[in-house]
């Protein structure tokens, strides 16, 4: 109903170090990602119940929202899990596309399900690792990535974003917004749900501190990156969906969130654009 879809993303490179540990397992946080089956939250975006499915659908569909509509760009999407973000990005629009992620088995199972010609997986063994990636792209994607990050990860996976994304380049982040209702949803889940967040979640953001504790996290953010676009979304329609998903859905498109200023929707979003 939450954040799922993106829980077991980019994970911490302490969590990797040995290759007697368990992927997913590790000092920054206790929570065996690793256990969560093979494309299980891309099966909830496809065939879950309502609510759950349009959580998930409208989250990507904003992302890509605030990403150029140009044709032949490159996007890299930091912690794609099961490949349903990718999935769903216009191959005219995206003509190259690269998703990465630390668990061995969900990039198995985005590569068979969503790999082409023009679309891949790639296992990193953790953040550090990004740095052996040589490659430049217009657009750079972190859903829900950050908030299962410790405060040096977030650091050096904003120094590598810069390092990699052309100048103008876009980055779009989203994360929880613990000033909404959301610590409310995320209770339900970890009582009640199927995965629980009170191990993942070791960073966490509101609409009104985000901009100040990135830029304390990563002292170069104003340097590196313009700030384009603060909102929230997932406020009320995800929820309509189990009345009708169809109308939710409409109604979740009707009001575009480059013009939505109330700051308690449950997801903070942030578009920034690299400096030259």
């Amino acid at each position: 109903m939450v954040e799922e879809g993106r829980a077991t993303m980019a994970l911490p490179e302490s969590q990797l170090a040995a290759d007697a540990q368990p992927a997913g397992v590790g000092p920054s946080s206790g929570f065996d990602y690793s256990a969560i089956p093979e494309g299980h939250y891309d099966r909830i975006l496809h065939e879950g119940n309502r609510i759950r499915r349009l959580w998930h659908l409208s989250k990507f569909e904003r992302v890509l929202d605030y990403l150029p509509a140009r044709p032949g760009q490159a996007i890299l999407d930091v912690g794609c899990f099961a490949g349903s973000f990718l999935s769903m990005a216009d191959p005219a629009r995206f003509t190259r596309q690269l998703g990465i992620d630390i668990l061995p088995t969900q990039v198995a199972y985005a590569t068979a399900r969503y790999g082409t010609t023009f679309r891949r997986f790639e296992r990193v063994e953790s953040i550090t690792h990004l740095r052996a990636l040589d490659e430049r792209f217009d657009c750079i994607t972190l859903i829900e990535v950050i908030e299962h990050l410790a405060a040096e990860e977030i650091d050096e996976l904003l120094r590598q974003a810069a390092r990699m994304l052309v100048p103008g380049g876009k980055l779009i982040l989203t994360t929880p917004n613990y000033a909404s209702t959301w610590p409310i949803l995320e209770w339900i889940v970890n009582r009640f749900g199927d995965v629980t967040y009170e191990e993942q979640h070791i960073t966490r953001f509101t609409f009104f501190d985000m901009e100040r504790r990135l830029a304390d996290l990563h002292p170069r953010l104003h340097a590196e990156f313009e700030l384009e676009l603060k909102t929230t979304t997932h406020f009320v329609t995800p929820f309509l969906a189990g009345l009708s998903f169809r109308l939710a859905h409409r109604l979740s498109r009707l009001v575009p969130h480059s013009r939505w200023r109330l700051p308690f929707g449950n997801l903070v979003l942030l578009a920034l654009s690299r400096r030259p």
